[in-house]
């Protein structure tokens, strides 16, 4: 299993990254407004066996996706930093 690891290209492994982290940001979000992931999958008008799978952290989450959670549970996700300018959240850049 570590051999297989070791060919895993790194930019695969930093995109697995990634989706964990937003997994992760969810799931922060998610316990600190008192939600489940059922009540995800009702804001998002979706089944909660899908919500389950996107936790997973596997799922390829898109910009339009991450956006509607976003606004769904009224709480940033990603930040998109400038080197010029002070970071924001893409809640803010879509408002």
């Amino acid at each position: 299993m570590e051999e297989r690891r070791k060919r895993v290209k790194p930019e695969i492994r930093q995109a697995v990254n990634k989706s964990f982290e937003i997994v992760d940001r969810i799931h922060e979000i998610l316990v600190e407004k008192g939600m489940k992931q059922k009540d995800l999958a009702i804001l998002l008008g979706k089944k909660e066996a899908e919500i389950s799978k996107w936790m997973r952290g596997s799922h390829n989450f898109t910009i339009d996706t991450i956006a509607t959670i976003e606004k769904a549970l009224d709480a940033s996700i990603l930040q998109v930093c400038h080197s010029d300018v002070e970071c924001t959240t893409m809640e803010a850049e879509l408002a």
